[in-house]
């Protein structure tokens, strides 16, 4: 297609095998369970900064402006010696994707820190993939999240008025990434008349 990367991507992602279900087939499993053949797509674990950036898209917060300055998820401080003290409250400046982040060496945000992002001091050919109970706890507790889940329940209503059934869907749509089906609308608006 004359080397064009564009052709390229457009038939990777087109491809049967790119569009493959992760769902487990036993007849699959049978003849090739190491997946070789590349019959389905291995669940993997999203990197840090997929996983800030779809927080801040389901709220509604992101910011997808290109280019321009920075954001720090530090304090601002005017010691001599700079001192990293994570920020507590986030506002629009540090709602951008997190491409925009700066990296100070040896120190890690403190909410997606622990998500196996490589140290900025360093040049790393592969990132390490660890399953710790930080992450899950970050995700629970962190400053961040919680500031992003109130954000979300704010923009519920303002997509889906006030009719709880739209309301509920509109929730699991922007959650979950699809419609939703009978059994968790209800699940989720027992869940919305319980607060």
């Amino acid at each position: 297609r004359g080397g064009r990367p564009k052709a390229v991507h457009r038939m990777i992602m087109l491809s049967h095998a790119y569009r493959q279900s992760s769902a487990t087939r036993p007849q699959a499993v049978a003849v090739d369970a190491q997946n070789r053949l590349l019959w389905r797509f291995a669940p993997r674990r999203l990197e840090a900064e997929a996983i800030r950036d779809s927080v801040l898209a389901v709220s509604g917060a992101l910011d997808l402006r290109m280019g321009g300055p920075g954001y720090d998820v530090f304090e601002p401080n005017t010691n001599y010696v700079k001192v990293y003290t994570p920020r507590q409250d986030f506002g629009p400046a540090q709602w951008r994707r997190m491409v925009y982040q700066h990296k100070p060496r040896m120190r890690q945000d403190a909410t997606f820190g622990e998500f196996d992002c490589p140290d900025s001091s360093q040049a790393v050919a592969r990132r390490n993939v660890s399953t710790t109970a930080l992450q899950a706890l970050n995700l629970l507790n962190g400053s961040f999240m919680v500031q992003q889940a109130e954000q979300f329940a704010a923009r519920l209503p303002r997509d889906a008025g006030q009719e709880v059934n739209a309301e509920a869907r509109r929730t699991l749509r922007l959650a979950l990434g699809r419609a939703a089906d009978v059994l968790e609308v209800s699940l989720e608006r027992s869940m919305l008349d319980d607060v």
